[in-house]
């Protein structure tokens, strides 16, 4: 029985493996929110980032803008040693227990790796206040006044509350002394990854994104080109081991993705795009 099971494994896993990767090349082809256009600094435009460390995105806004003050609901206070609101302030959701518990590759643990990829954990946000977005590997976006309206209520209504209406803040160091950890939803799993919440709140804000994204190569796609990375070695140490375990397969995939959308005419436009 061990050894009929042991086979029918190795049958299964790297074909389900393949039809995941697939699908999040097909998804990632299909792009939302096609109308937006680029706002600029004379009507109000906001400018936000999305930033990655190759394998995990957050996304980065002004802390205080057309009245609204993140420091509000996040007062410096509840970060480990920080005076006062730095200009910039990220967000990067994802598994709880891993979060907490994976601060470095050093301590990956592969029951937690399970346990995040199985959904049966709860969900946590990373909020860190930053000096500037520039030292990481980003993408810029000059939204609307609507849009930040919009992406900031997206963000929002990713964390969990007290009864006073404030996020709650989890009782655990964060990984600097500019950051903390919230609780916040949903689950993770293999279909909502950690890059996919960044992919649903640009999409539900009217900002370019894919149709899925569970990894962060296919969430830039549609963004600006990213600029030059000033490599800053704290974010560099955090991975999301979705990203990290299957980034070995994902290039050969999506370069035979690739030439079969080039053979098959009118989405020639999306591989261009894709593949510049």
């Amino acid at each position: 029985m061990s050894r009929r099971l042991a086979v029918w494994g190795a049958a299964v896993v790297p074909g389900a493996l393949l039809v995941y990767l697939l699908l999040a090349g097909v998804f990632g082809l299909i792009e939302v929110n096609r109308d937006f256009r680029s706002s600029t600094v004379a009507e109000g435009g906001v400018a936000i980032y999305v930033r990655t460390n190759g394998v995990h995105a957050d996304i980065v806004l002004p802390t205080q803008v057309h009245g609204h003050d993140w420091s509000n609901a996040f007062p410096p206070s509840q970060m480990r040693s920080l005076a006062e609101p730095a200009a910039w302030i990220a967000f990067g959701w994802g598994d709880r227990a891993f979060m907490l518990e994976t601060p470095t590759w050093r301590d990956f643990r592969l029951g937690t790796a399970l346990k995040a990829l199985a959904g049966v954990g709860p969900g946590a946000m990373h909020v860190e206040y930053v000096a500037q977005p520039y030292d990481f590997d980003v993408s810029e976006l000059l939204i609307s006044r609507e849009q930040h309206v919009r992406l900031v209520a997206a963000i929002r209504r990713s964390f969990r509350r007290g009864a006073d209406g404030s996020p709650i803040r989890i009782d655990a160091p964060g990984y600097f002394v500019t950051d903390a950890f919230y609780e916040a939803i949903p689950t993770y799993s293999l279909r909502f990854t950690c890059n996919e919440w960044v992919r649903s709140v640009l999409s539900d804000s009217g900002l370019p994104a894919p149709a899925w994204a569970p990894f962060e190569r296919t969430l830039f796609w549609y963004l600006p080109k990213r600029a030059a990375r000033r490599v800053n070695s704290r974010l560099l140490a955090r991975r999301d081991v979705t990203s990290r375990l299957v980034r070995p397969f994902t290039k050969e995939v999506l370069f035979h993705l690739r030439h079969q959308v080039l053979a098959n005419g009118p989405a020639h436009r999306f591989a261009k795009v894709v593949w510049r």
